[in-house]
């Protein structure tokens, strides 16, 4: 076990090795989590993914379903109306990925 005169804890050397990047706000959304969830039972089916418990080692393999379906750039909506456009949106793309089809265009403007 090092002493604490043998780390090296400046400033950079800190931040490398505890700066963890945000998760994507469709993590944080119950209905973006559900979606991201569905994507990765289908690409994933031997893995266990919870439909109703909340399973935080997960994050890492959504974080991968956001770049998968390609909604890293999605904005996170700012107003009510953006809200309810993007609960329509992403029960509409479960729809979708559920009967195989393509994503609607995500758009909330």
């Amino acid at each position: 076990m090092p002493h604490k005169t043998d780390l090296d804890l400046t400033t950079t050397v800190c931040f490398r090795q505890h700066y963890t990047p945000e998760p994507h706000w469709l993590l944080r959304s119950a209905f973006g989590r559900d979606l991201l969830k569905m994507r990765l039972r289908q690409l994933e089916p031997q893995m266990f993914v919870p439909e109703w418990r909340y399973a935080a080692h997960l994050d890492p393999e959504l974080e991968r379903m956001v770049d998968d379906l390609g909604l890293r750039d999605t904005a996170k909506p700012r107003t009510m109306w953006e809200t309810l456009k993007f609960m329509k949106l992403a029960s509409r793309s479960m729809l979708a990925l559920s009967r195989g089809e393509p994503l609607p265009q995500w758009s909330f403007t």
